[in-house]
């Protein structure tokens, strides 16, 4: 088996193989690309007799120093024999300053429906046998929510309070002091909000210098998805912002594809103020430390 690294020319080849070999492809095309365009992303690719038979994406988070296992895309034929080596040989041999483990997320049973990548960065659910055998550790839950919209439930009055241009570093210290109370203390929250903030989609709200809410929000026909929902203790506030913000877009529906087990009274409050119906399936954040 040869493994290497695909250049940034090369993105094609892993687009193509996410569509074709995981469980639900790409969200779209184009933020896929986008995704495996930043410069912290590194796609390999595994072969065999020259035919590609799998890889993987992964993403350095150079905030909490950390790694993840973004994206694992293998032939169902090679799935037994080869996935063991296709995740294994892209990962790092050894701790380094920059890089103390890896983090990997796996849903808890296969679903039925899910968004595609990079819409979340959930492994297909055959993979966490593998990632027990090469040395990954069950860490703790994690959660994919799904809100519906009443279209007929009537709006807040509330004025929306958005900063003019995304507070960086507020919203930083406000992961920072609040991911460990609500379970988010892993690489995926700060890939969610390099992302975000790449492309334009990261929001704040800051009161008296000090980050409120970060959120981020993309939309897909009428679907808004938020990649990142971080709130100070005060959730009926970020619960109305969000809301207000969804209210003015077509969304009959929100996906919130990365929610820690401390934030449900935000889940909670946020589904009120819509006043839609609220579904959630759990996933296993999975750790190898270096």
């Amino acid at each position: 088996m040869f493994n290497r690294r695909l250049s940034k020319s090369e993105l094609d080849i892993w687009i193509e193989m996410i569509e074709n070999q995981t469980d639900f492809g790409n969200l779209t095309k184009e933020l896929a690309s986008r995704f495996l365009s930043l410069e912290d992303t590194i796609s390999f690719v595994s072969s065999v007799e020259e035919e590609v038979i799998g890889g993987t994406v992964i993403y350095r988070d150079r905030t909490r120093l950390g790694m993840i296992l973004a994206s694992v895309s293998v032939k169902n034929k090679f799935r037994e024999t080869g996935a063991y080596s296709i995740i294994k040989s892209s990962l790092p041999f050894f701790r380094t300053v920059a890089i103390r483990d890896v983090d990997a997320l796996v849903p808890n049973s296969p679903p039925e429906k899910r968004l595609g990548f990079p819409g979340t960065l959930e492994l297909d659910h055959w993979t966490g046998n593998v990632l027990e055998r090469i040395g990954f550790e069950k860490q703790n839950e994690l959660y994919n929510y799904t809100i519906s919209i009443d279209p007929e439930k009537p709006e807040g009055e509330e004025d929306p309070i958005w900063d003019p241009q995304p507070n960086l570093e507020a919203a930083k210290s406000l992961i920072w002091d609040t991911s460990k109370v609500i379970g988010m203390t892993n690489s995926f929250i700060w890939t969610a909000f390099d992302f975000a903030a790449s492309q334009g989609n990261l929001r704040t709200i800051t009161l008296n210098d000090s980050a409120k809410l970060v959120t981020s929000i993309y939309h897909l026909d009428n679907t808004a998805i938020i990649s990142l929902a971080i709130s100070d203790d005060d959730v009926t506030l970020a619960a109305k912002q969000i809301a207000r913000m969804l209210r003015e877009t077509e969304a009959n529906k929100v996906v919130l594809p990365l929610v820690g087990k401390g934030q449900s009274d935000l889940m909670e409050a946020l589904t009120d103020e819509l006043g839609g119906s609220l579904k959630s399936r759990s996933l296993t954040l999975m750790r190898r430390h270096l």
